[in-house]
């Protein structure tokens, strides 16, 4: 299975197929060009929550929600998600589930 967004965009370029990082409902590295991943990266950037670290080629972004934090870590701007995970200040960190990133992403549609 699919998460929504990728369900709903499909795929729209030539090349490899995407790869969704929910397939269980929970978050999986071995993802590429997820739509709901995409979505909270793009968010990071628009808030200018993330940070891009070439000589090490990895990117830091986070997305602040009602809820918490999504953290996350990719490979410069290529499609693949390496981390995520959810942080707030009183509660030790819990994986990445659709239904939280679809929140926060609902959160910054406001």
């Amino acid at each position: 299975m699919t998460c929504q967004m990728c369900t709903e965009r499909g795929k729209t370029w030539n090349g490899s197929d995407p790869q969704c990082a929910f397939e269980d409902g929970i978050f999986n590295a071995d993802n590429w060009n997820c739509a709901t991943m995409n979505e909270l990266r793009a968010i990071a950037e628009n808030i200018s929550i993330s940070y891009r670290h070439d000589p090490n080629a990895a990117s830091f972004g986070a997305v602040p929600f009602e809820s918490g934090f999504i953290v996350m870590t990719w490979y410069k701007n290529r499609g693949k998600t390496g981390n995520a995970q959810v942080m707030w200040d009183d509660e030790p960190t819990k994986p990445l589930t659709e239904e939280i990133a679809l929140e926060a992403i609902k959160y910054h549609l406001k």
